[in-house]
């Protein structure tokens, strides 16, 4: 879950965490050690590279190893028991004390209160980062992570990053690849879920605007070129009904975009559709700015349109605007009509654009495209634990 500092609730869900966490501690000292190693998923929800890694586990190492995800939020954890997920919550004693004799805790944001564990036990902690960044960090912003025992990324390129600018140990950075692309670069088929959430026909095409949120730019409005949401989304429904497309607008995890009533849009927000990559195996064209998103999508080899737009990083770029891929929208005119060519004549833009989607995956995910970068991960696991 994501923590909102002005809400009392969220302090005491804090608090008890890292009390727990204290306790889980000391209990290692006297515990058994599980008869299966156990490893944890730690993150604000169970997806991205964390479902990847846990579909893997339940597809080939269930026999090797208990797998749990830790969520900090009860109302979360409700929902993923009724799916059949394996979770133990923050706010329960004897699951933080099943964290305490787990052997590895892999996350893919931070630890919130728990950041104890990894000076004072001998658990092993991994980083799996919930997105290739465009956004800019600096070591401070991986203080925690920095004393983890690996960092997993998907490219030498990425490696690189992380130790010229995050501050990293070239010995703690491993490049295995992002797990949460692996369906993505296999092709695997679709999910049904989207398409029968959303009432959508198999033959309707479907173009994703996927914003990031506002970061450090608190004025930023998720609409770009001074345009209104009703004068954004109008715009592209037109398009849309023209030539049998669906506009999906997808919100941030932080930020929220209310819905407007046209018949060519749909509202499928990351809180309440955080299958991503489900989602974006339905996209035929992707709009978006700075977000992450784009790099998961890269791996579909599909038509892209980027927002030329003011980044709202501080700290500048992890990853610069060299390596965004597609066309490149100045102004609304130019995202209809780049859309419009698109819809029309998909050739047209994989013969103008081919080159430089290879460069982008090459530099993004390296050799890693092979789909079985959880497998790799899961393999490097066992060999960190012994």
């Amino acid at each position: 879950m994501k923590i909102d500092k002005q809400n009392p609730r969220h302090w005491l869900l804090l608090l008890r965490q890292g009390i727990y966490s204290l306790l889980a501690m000391a209990f290692r000292v006297v515990a058994p050690t599980p008869a299966k190693p156990r490893v944890i998923l730690y993150g604000h929800q169970l997806s991205g590279n964390l479902k990847a890694l846990y579909e893997e586990w339940q597809s080939h190492f269930a026999d090797d190893y208990d797998c749990y995800f830790l969520s900090l939020d009860p109302r979360y954890s409700e929902i993923l028991e009724l799916e059949g997920v394996q979770v133990l919550r923050c706010g329960r004693l004897r699951d933080m004390l099943k964290v305490g004799t787990s052997c590895a805790i892999i996350s893919d944001h931070g630890l919130h209160a728990m950041s104890m564990l990894v000076q004072f036990t001998s658990i092993r902690f991994i980083d799996v980062w919930h997105g290739i960044p465009y956004k800019g960090f600096t070591p401070d912003s991986f203080r925690v992570q920095r004393r983890y025992d690996e960092v997993w990324v998907s490219s030498p390129l990425l490696k690189e990053v992380y130790t010229e600018q995050f501050g990293f140990s070239a010995a703690v950075v491993r490049d295995l690849g992002y797990a949460r692309v692996d369906k993505l670069f296999r092709g695997d088929p679709a999910s049904p879920s989207f398409r029968a959430q959303t009432g959508l026909a198999e033959d309707v095409r479907v173009i994703l605007y996927a914003p990031t949120w506002k970061q450090e730019d608190a004025g930023r409005d998720l609409f770009p070129f001074g345009q209104s949401q009703d004068a954004f989304l109008e715009a592209l429904n037109d398009v849309c009904a023209a030539r049998n497309a669906l506009l999906v607008v997808r919100s941030h995890l932080n930020a929220t975009i209310s819905a407007r009533a046209l018949d060519n849009v749909r509202y499928c927000s990351m809180q309440d559709f955080p299958d991503t990559e489900s989602l974006l195996q339905e996209t035929d064209v992707l709009i978006c700015d700075w977000s992450s998103i784009s790099f998961d999508y890269l791996a579909l080899d599909r038509p892209a349109i980027f927002l030329e737009v003011e980044p709202p990083f501080a700290n500048g770029f992890s990853l610069g605007p060299e390596y965004r891929f597609g066309y490149i929208a100045a102004d609304m005119p130019a995202l209809c009509a780049q859309l419009v060519e698109i819809l029309d004549d998909p050739a047209a833009y994989t013969a103008n654009q081919a080159g430089t989607h290879k460069r982008i995956t090459e530099a993004a995910y390296g050799s890693n495209i092979d789909g079985q970068a959880a497998w790799r991960q899961w393999q490097r696991l066992g060999e960190l634990i012994g």
